[in-house]
């Protein structure tokens, strides 16, 4: 069973301290709309109304050699994908749906490719996997804070089985942790509301990962959100803590400490424009000089910046 260990984990997160720069990419069914990854949710979209994306997507731009490439040309040290994100469409050959890349007009493991072009360029590699699944039928719909049928009352929970999802969702987890070698990050997204920790069967999980992945850098989005800390920085960390903090569009004022005043190991995600997923409209990208100086601005008070392209 993992315990923290101090000495193990400082080991662990010195690469991680030294890249100080990565890219996130977004990508998945949702950038044929271009209207952003949480498209489903924003406009309450019922799975049969995006089914047109799933049979439309063949993956003809889907172009991570080029990617890998232009994050190292850009100085960044490691890359983070979208394997899965809320939508529940899986960009890897997962054997426990027929949600995913292999089964549309792209016909093949999306994942694998990107592993291999990151690689080759030489750099770290990092997936992300959401804890959400607004496919799966066991997650609950109707009254949950964020799922798109949330105010459909004939999308009702009684006969829905959480216990299944979660198993459903570690056995996946368990697949992008075998499948595809080393892996240097592993990024979880998100806890909200009761959604958290053991409800996760998060103890259980971490134990699987850190057994498998033994010096796989983590977020803390098992126990928290892009506004919280999790249990590292409250002095006492549970087994799923998690290796840095993760804060979403902003940069703390004076870096991230923990309840002693001792500076927290973190990483700020941003977007270069306003949305994570491709959107057709939204120009309002950042400039050269800005992004620069956040990156600066991270780097001085302890954290690395994770910045967003959604292509």
């Amino acid at each position: 069973m993992y315990q923290f260990n101090r000495d193990d984990y400082n080991k662990r997160m010195e690469w991680y301290q030294d890249a100080r720069f990565g890219m996130f990419i977004h990508w998945g069914l949702y950038s044929i709309p271009a209207r952003g990854e949480w498209i489903r949710s924003t406009e309450e979209m019922s799975i049969e109304e995006y089914q047109k994306y799933f049979d439309e997507f063949d993956a003809r731009d889907y172009d991570p050699k080029k990617w890998a490439k232009l994050a190292k040309d850009a100085g960044m040290k490691y890359v983070v994908l979208t394997a899965k994100h809320h939508d529940g469409f899986c960009l890897f050959d997962s054997k426990y749906t027929e949600y995913k890349a292999t089964n549309t007009k792209a016909g093949r493991d999306l994942v694998k490719e990107y592993v291999d072009a990151v690689r080759a360029e030489g750099l770290k590699v990092g997936l992300y996997f959401t804890l959400l699944d607004w496919y799966h039928e066991d997650y609950p719909h109707y009254g949950d804070r964020i799922h798109p049928m949330r105010n459909d009352k004939n999308c009702g929970n009684e006969n829905r089985d959480f216990s299944r999802y979660v198993e459903y969702f570690h056995k996946q987890v368990e697949e992008i942790c075998t499948n595809y070698g080393k892996l240097d990050v592993l990024w979880f997204d998100f806890s909200y509301d009761d959604m958290r920790g053991e409800k996760w069967g998060a103890t259980k999980l971490m134990n699987m990962v850190r057994t498998l992945q033994p010096q796989v850098i983590i977020d803390n989005r098992l126990e928290a959100s892009g506004e919280g800390k999790g249990s590292l920085a409250e002095g006492n960390p549970t087994p799923y803590h998690g290796d840095f903090v993760s804060p979403e569009q902003i940069i703390p004022p004076e870096g991230v400490k923990d309840v002693n005043g001792d500076p927290l190991v973190w990483e700020a995600c941003i977007t270069m424009n306003n949305n994570w997923g491709y959107h057709g409209t939204d120009k309002f990208f950042k400039p050269a000089p800005m992004l620069i100086k956040k990156l600066v601005e991270c780097v001085s008070k302890g954290g690395n910046m994770l910045l967003n392209v959604g292509p």
